[in-house]
């Protein structure tokens, strides 16, 4: 029989919220998982199974430390910790136990049989450590399950609401990463003008006015005063037709020739999106082409210590740094934004965040080559859960702690933004271990061994601890 299976042994019940997780993580990179809380089931032979995985299926034995675990009452523990030493021996495998501490238990109270092995601390955090652990199997060549893993996640899914943790109906709270628009502006303006529409266009943006060509006029939301302001002297240009914002989005306008719905929305979509991309440099933000989309960086210095304190939507006080030093790559890293909006309805804008990188801190380095695989090492961990921290830390920088935002489209149109990413409600909520097990809230570079403190919360602070 082929040894391909990784053995957890774990204190039951105890310790089962880690091994749902550790076990679902190890299947989706391809590993075949073994543990009683998965695979026993009523009737079964208990210590028959048991032992015949750990003899002869098992290539590794993931051993889960926790104050559970190393009680020496817990016998059953204590019997698969002995088998498992004693294949250990057999197979001549110095590592086929690997001890994976969960929580504050010390190593001096192991078992004698992993006393001096070498573990993995996942108290620090189990996603970070769940890399390391995967690069244990990988160096340890534990094989992985051929072909699709559709069958092997489906045997997972149904142990999982065997072993009671399918979802419950129950309210939960969630956070999007979605920010509403609360107003949009009322009116839209068409201009018209005696010259070529396309020298307007281009002195207009040039100036950093959003505007948009349709035939012979010029559309834009800002007014009069402010168009003219931008251009020549000697050009002279004249209001058309001021247009309900409403009538230009559904394409009912009568008054001026004017574009059909589809059109129309995307040339509203284009200007509002120019205004708050616009508005981000007025704030001090910079600009930086990457391959597919404008986005706008923190340049250091801008915000003190280079941090936005805000509080969470868990209600917890806490900062994020929106630039940094990697000191490996011997760059600065600099949190940026790309803007997408959409009208609706709802009506939402969308800050997608990446990652821009500087040698003085200042001006990005325009080096895809070189920038990419940074940005590939340096952000390999940084999980869902940390990349909606930054969002919401520049919620909170843009609306600068109020309720709301307002951007002024130049002239009397306003573009009123929420000041919090959107919140809301579902009518089911996943069990806890599943939630946020593994994403860290200080992310760190792949090698590193401690946390990144330009991170997340400052140390020591009362206020900003769990």
């Amino acid at each position: 029989m082929e040894r391909d299976t990784i053995f957890i042994s774990h204190a039951t019940p105890d310790d089962n919220d880690f091994v749902r997780w550790l076990g679902a993580r190890l299947t989706g990179h391809g590993y075949k998982v073994w543990a009683d809380l998965f695979e026993l089931r009523g009737g079964t032979p208990f210590w028959n199974s048991i032992e015949e995985a750990l003899r002869h299926c098992a290539c590794k034995v993931i051993f889960v430390v926790s104050k559970d675990s190393v009680d020496p009452n817990r016998t059953g523990v204590r019997n698969e910790l002995s088998v498992a030493d004693a294949m250990r021996k057999a197979l001549q495998d110095p590592a086929f136990i690997i001890p994976a501490k969960i929580d504050v238990t010390s190593f001096s109270d192991l078992p004698i049989q992993v006393h001096q092995l070498n573990g993995i601390d996942f108290s620090k955090g189990w996603g970070p450590k769940l890399i390391e652990l995967l690069d244990t199997l990988e160096h340890a060549n534990v094989p992985k399950i051929a072909g699709d893993q559709a069958s092997e996640f489906e045997r997972w899914r149904n142990t999982m609401v065997r072993t009671a943790t399918a979802v419950e109906v129950a309210p939960e709270p969630v956070l999007t990463n979605l920010l509403p628009i609360v107003d949009l502006p009322k009116m839209i303006t068409f201009f018209e003008h005696d010259i070529d529409v396309a020298k307007i266009v281009s002195a207009l943006k040039e100036a950093g006015v959003p505007c948009a060509p349709f035939f012979r006029l010029v559309i834009s939301f800002a007014d009069l005063s402010t168009i003219q302001a931008n251009l020549p002297a000697e050009t002279a240009i004249r209001v058309r037709a001021h247009v309900p914002f409403h009538d230009f989005l559904s394409g009912s306008v009568t008054t001026v020739t004017s574009p059909q719905r589809d059109e129309a929305r995307k040339i509203a979509t284009s200007l509002l999106k120019q205004n708050i991309e616009r508005y981000l440099e007025r704030r001090g933000l910079k600009r930086f082409e990457t391959s597919n989309a404008l986005a706008h960086y923190f340049p250091s210095g801008l915000i003190l210590n280079d941090k936005v304190p805000y509080t969470a939507a868990s209600g917890r006080k806490t900062n994020k740094n929106v630039v940094g030093r990697s000191e490996r790559h011997s760059v600065n890293w600099h949190l940026a934004m790309k803007v997408n909006l959409v009208l609706g309805p709802p009506a939402i804008v969308r800050f997608k965040p990446y990652v821009c990188f500087s040698e003085d801190g200042q001006t990005a380095i325009n080096d895809p080559k070189r920038t990419a695989a940074i940005r590939r090492r340096f952000c390999k961990n940084w999980w869902n859960q940390h990349w909606r921290q930054l969002q919401e830390a520049f919620c909170v920088f843009l609306a600068e702690e109020q309720p709301s935002l307002t951007i002024d489209l130049g002239g009397p149109e306003k573009l009123v933004l929420a000041g919090k990413l959107l919140e809301l409600t579902a009518a089911r909520k996943m069990p806890d271990d599943l939630k946020v097990a593994d994403e860290p809230e200080n992310p760190v570079e792949p090698d590193d061994d401690e946390f990144d403190e330009g991170d997340g919360p400052e140390r020591g602070d009362p206020e900003d601890s769990e």
